[in-house]
């Protein structure tokens, strides 16, 4: 299991689906996809 970390670029559902199956945990920034709660550590990197 690891974490991808993106940019506020829009990830489509499937390919979110796909890195879900991998254990792949995408975490961003993106407005324009549903909300999710963010630990406070990776919300601290993304502003980085």
């Amino acid at each position: 299991m690891g974490c991808l970390y993106g940019d506020k670029g829009y990830i489509s559902d499937p390919l979110e689906r796909e890195l879900v199956d991998k254990r792949v945990i995408l975490i961003t920034g993106a407005k324009n996809m549903k909300p999710k709660v963010i630990k406070l550590w990776n919300r601290l990197i993304l502003r980085k």
